[in-house]
């Protein structure tokens, strides 16, 4: 809304009291906003300083005005009538293009606003003091040299930071009269019409003053819209102008449209009565606010007789009220941050997005030593250019839900998929020793064995193709972007890990000879020499086959691994208990554990045990139950493993291989 900073304001003074006498004044108004904004438009109107008292602008949507007897007259009687329940006006601004009127600003917003608010609860006595302040002003404006308001609904009752209701808008009926017969039409102008009697609706000529059975009728609307906090008809199903076509002829027509009385039947009875009496088609009928005074008194019993004790009493029911909806937000705020946590740490590492949270750099690092992992699938594009792009994102979905599954187990990290391609890392952000092979082997192993006994949902008869690379060297990883960041690794050992995967063949998992030094060092890996490969900017490298791995290669920990996606059936493997006391790797969970034999009980405890962690940074303790199923407690055929988080109070099953348990009373 563009208005000037400085604008003059017609003010109005009587120093006579038949002498109107209208001066301007050069005013400065103090902006609310920082910046440029001129004006600040809060959440019901723009507002503004005057004199150092805040106000409320209401624009006029007229191109000029020509300062009438009659509305000389208007703005006389706007500026004499004083009431606690009635706007109080400041002043207008007649220059164009910045026609608008200056009123008392009232904080709290209109009485639309806050029944719109579900977590507002309206008590009785709420419900009381604001039907009692509509009906004092009601009263007092009827008396006056107004008359009548003529537009009489909840978007035109103010409540202020005392929760006192105001009415407004009433008044400067010739200042505000549009010039532009086809002016706003909006459906909030329809809206507002809803609250008209029927007999304005039907006289098209009608003064805009309106009547006072008119206001009457508006006044029932409103007192059933406070015990219904819903709008007007809206259970009708129909648009607001058949809804006002069928007011117009329902008295021609039998019954005359109005809300259903059946939503707010938990009104006492004397307000049913009352709206009824107030909303009857014949306007003669219809009682006035003095009588509705009357008929309501029984509201405001229990409320006390001093007006500042009830205003007390009002604005501590409020702040209880408040201090239950903040609690809410609170709760709801920390469930909502915590997801977007939980999304957040899926994206990046945990320490580089706490501090993009913070706002700080995060500064590049340098690592001696990683392994990398990069697989794509041999024939993808062909099997791409035979499926529908649905099929293809259903078939990537489907494998990396799975191959996100088994990696969750190890210690490693996903870099990032770009079609069919998969790159995971181990031995960063999180530096693991040289233990970054082995897990990196593991992993590949367990994948290969894994696409085995996946199925293609839209070709099922076809058998997945994976080809893997995996290689060891040094390389260096930081932040790149502003807008999505991304974690990225840079270096000759990326660009060596993927050409050891291109020069690969499915189904086998290519090791360089830097990975396999490394793995040949930690023991337990089974290789198949390969020889020399030309490979692209590199030459010949030396070359192997990953093929197997012992049971127990990896001595640090116990690694329960399932593959929960249909897809992903391979069995599930298990290495040995863990010899290593010390946390060795992150996503370790502490444990207690309790081996139950057939014969025979006994229980240990076991400080270090991997096992799958939604949050593979946290540490977290929780009951771990162990039982042996088969012939022999010393080599069974089928170990079952099963833990019950506490917490969540979710229990998992998982069969394993034969494994060698401790003997009773032995503790690892």
């Amino acid at each position: 809304m563009n208005l000037l900073k400085q604008f003059k304001l017609l003010l109005i003074c009587f120093d006579m009291p038949d002498i109107l006498m209208i001066f301007f004044q050069e005013s400065q108004l103090s902006l609310l906003s920082s910046g440029e904004k001129e004006f600040r438009v809060n959440n019901f109107c723009p507002v503004a300083f005057y004199r150092g008292r805040l106000c409320a602008i209401k624009v006029i949507r007229r191109k000029d005005v020509e300062i009438t007897r009659e509305i000389k007259k208007e703005l006389k009687i706007m500026r004499d009538l004083h009431h606690d329940n009635l706007v109080a006006f400041i002043g207008a601004c007649v220059e164009p293009p910045n026609i608008c009127t200056l009123t008392e600003y009232c904080s709290r917003g209109s009485l639309k606003d806050i029944l719109e608010n579900d977590d507002f609860h309206l008590d009785k006595m709420f419900v009381a003091s604001l039907v009692d302040d509509l009906i004092r002003g009601m009263i007092f404006l009827h008396d006056s040299p107004i008359r009548s308001h003529g537009n009489l609904k909840t978007s035109n009752c103010l409540v202020n930071s005392r929760w006192v209701l105001k009415i407004s808008d009433f008044g400067l009926y010739d200042l505000d009269i549009s010039g532009d017969s086809s002016a706003d039409k909006s459906e909030e102008v329809n809206e507002g019409e809803l609250y008209r009697a029927p007999e304005l609706l039907r006289n098209l000529s009608r003064n805009r003053s309106g009547t006072q059975p008119g206001d009457v009728y508006s006044f029932a609307m409103i007192l059933y819209e406070i015990h219904s906090r819903g709008k007007l008809y809206d259970d009708y199903g129909l648009s607001i102008t058949d809804i006002l076509e069928r007011i117009k002829v329902a008295g021609k027509h039998g019954q005359p449209l109005r809300p259903r009385l059946e939503r707010i039947m938990n009104a006492p009875n004397f307000v049913l009565q009352t709206i009824r009496e107030c909303w009857n088609e014949d306007p003669m009928l219809r009682p006035d606010f003095k009588t509705i005074r009357v008929k309501l008194r029984p509201l405001k019993k229990g409320m006390k007789a001093n007006i500042f004790d009830n205003m007390l009493a009002m604005m501590e029911k409020y702040a209880n009220n408040l201090e239950l909806l903040v609690d809410e937000r609170t709760e709801m705020l920390i469930e909502e941050k915590q997801k977007t946590d939980s999304l957040l740490y899926e994206m990046l590492p945990r320490f580089v997005a706490d501090q993009l949270k913070k706002g700080m750099k995060v500064q590049a690092e340098s690592y001696d030593a990683v392994t990398i992992y990069f697989s794509d699938i041999v024939g993808f594009t062909d099997m791409s250019a035979h499926s529908t792009p649905l099929q293809v994102v259903d078939f990537l979905n489907d494998l990396y839900t799975c191959f996100d599954s088994i990696i969750g187990f190890y210690d490693v990290y996903k870099v990032e998929t770009i079609g069919d391609a998969y790159m995971v890392v181990s031995g960063l952000p999180v530096r693991n020793g040289e233990q970054h092979a082995a897990e990196i082997a593991s992993m590949s192993l367990h994948l290969l064995q894994a696409v085995k006994h996946f199925k293609i949902r839209h070709r099922p008869t076809d058998m997945l193709m994976l080809r893997i690379g995996i290689h060891t060297g040094p390389v260096c990883a930081g932040v790149v972007g502003l807008k999505m960041p991304r974690y990225c690794l840079f270096g000759d050992t990326v660009n060596t890990a993927s050409r050891m995967e291109s020069t690969g063949v499915p189904l086998k998992v290519h090791c360089s000879s830097e990975c396999k030094l490394l793995l040949d060092k930690l023991g337990g890996y089974q290789f198949e020499r390969r020889g020399p490969v030309k490979m692209k900017g590199k030459g010949e490298k030396l070359t192997y086959w990953l093929i197997g791995q012992e049971a127990e290669c990896r001595t640090h920990s116990v690694h329960l691994i399932n593959s929960p996606s249909q897809n992903c059936s391979s069995e599930p493997q298990l290495s040995t208990l863990a010899r290593n006391r010390q946390s060795f790797r992150r996503g370790i969970v502490n444990l207690t554990l309790e081996a139950c034999l057939s014969d025979d009980q006994f229980s240990c405890d076991m400080t270090t045990l991997a096992v799958p962690n939604d949050d593979s940074h946290r540490r977290t303790s929780a009951p771990f139950i162990f039982g042996i199923s088969g012939e022999s407690t010393v080599t069974p055929k089928k170990t079952i493993f099963c833990w019950k988080n506490e917490k969540s109070k979710n229990k998992r099953r998982y069969d394993h291989s034969p494994l060698l348990l401790p003997k009773k009373g032995n503790c690892i």
